[in-house]
């Protein structure tokens, strides 16, 4: 590959330094609050806004680490604690906060946010770790 393929390819990717305090990861477990109401929702006649309803187990959402974001599939829920599949490795640390948002009416909406607490590692070869 020429110097310019090869920066096409990085265009959008993260690098993490091996052996260091963050990872990346390709599955998250967190420790998550979901807001009461929708933000920036037009509402019914009556003027109440629209409630968050409860995480999905196979639902899609946005997740969003610092200037991150990739889409996450629902994998398990158990009280406030969920465990999320992501689309995209991300490389973050436990403890790093994160933003959930939600797809309604064809537009990513904030439902909530929470913080890491474990998640399953990639590797450099693509194979995920424990």
């Amino acid at each position: 590959k020429t110097a310019y393929e090869i920066r096409l390819s990085l265009v959008g990717s993260e690098m993490c330094i091996r052996d260091s305090i963050n990872a990346e990861y390709g599955e998250l477990q967190i420790n998550f609050f979901l807001l009461r109401r929708l933000l920036g929702v037009k509402t019914d006649g009556e003027g109440k806004q629209t409630k968050v309803t409860q995480l999905m187990k196979g639902e899609t959402l946005m997740v969003n680490i610092g200037s991150t974001s990739t889409g996450g599939r629902v994998q398990a829920i158990k009280g406030d604690m969920a465990k999320i599949q992501l689309i995209s490795p991300v490389c973050t640390s436990n403890g790093e906060k994160i933003a959930l948002s939600r797809r309604i009416e064809k537009h990513w909406r904030l439902i909530g946010w929470g913080q890491i607490v474990g998640g399953k590692k990639v590797s450099v070869e693509g194979k995920q770790e424990k």
